[in-house]
């Protein structure tokens, strides 16, 4: 069974994790980055783990729909295998139900026999930690999960750091993603007209009432429309989305 660490930020010196940070940004922002995959070798070296798994997630009709995965030390059909078998997965319930909390669990937890276990098998996954994030009024959720291959489990420090460094994980990430779609090519050619509109109105600052009575709608549709905005553009942020949209509505 999934369960989380009794571990507190006191795991981790003030002094030292203000260290990492300022080893972490400036390696994100580095021309020379590759973004997650940068970042999950930056990070194996201050925890040990042997395989990982980071990358966005959308999660509709009730599973998480992977969208972006960067992975290390693992085979290249990981993902493919793990979306076979993510109905049998306890972590995922387990994590999404409290976001920024890490969890672990190892292989003999799982049941004896069936599709999960061999896929931990296949893998050679003995234990795993995992974390996520999920953005606000978006569908998107972040994840990184740890792998070992060894029966050690992950310690109250382990738990500790990844918890504080998720979030600064996901901010790195953020500086390396490109947030302009390709040339020639407008945000707002991939929303409908009323997503558009919704778009553009937060964009210049409007609150979910606001922009309902504008449109002459109820906040519920608001923000329906508004998940699909970020779903669409691959944003995580009313930041990134004004960005997108009223870049564009400046140029027409």
């Amino acid at each position: 069974m999934a369960h989380s660490s009794s571990s507190s930020e006191s795991c981790i010196p003030a002094a030292q994790l203000g260290a990492l940070l300022l080893d972490l940004y400036p390696r994100a922002a580095a021309p020379e980055a590759s973004a997650a995959g940068g970042l999950l070798d930056w990070l194996a070296g201050h925890i040990a783990f042997d395989a990982a798994w980071f990358g966005r997630s959308v999660f509709a009709a009730g599973r998480l729909e992977p969208r972006d995965s960067h992975t290390r030390g693992l085979a290249p059909d990981f993902v493919a295998d793990w979306c076979r078998v993510r109905h049998l997965d306890p972590m995922v319930a387990a994590v999404m139900a409290r976001p920024g909390h890490g969890m672990a669990m190892a292989s003999h937890e799982l049941p004896p026999m069936g599709a999960l276990r061999a896929f931990a098998s296949d893998h050679r996954l003995d234990r795993v930690l995992s974390v996520m994030l999920h953005a606000p009024d978006s569908p998107w959720w972040t994840h990184l999960s740890l792998y070992g291959r060894e029966a050690a489990s992950f310690g109250a420090r382990e738990h500790a750091l990844l918890e504080l460094l998720m979030p600064h994980l996901v901010s790195a990430q953020a500086l390396r993603l490109r947030e302009t779609p390709a040339p020639g090519v407008s945000a707002l050619a991939v929303l409908s007209r009323r997503e558009a509109e919704v778009a553009r109105l937060f964009g210049e600052g409007h609150s979910y009432k606001m922009v309902a009575r504008r449109l002459d709608s109820s906040p519920a549709t608001v923000r329906h429309h508004l998940r699909q905005v970020y779903a669409k553009l691959g944003v995580t942020s009313k930041v990134q989305m004004a960005r997108l949209v009223c870049g564009d509505a400046a140029q027409a």
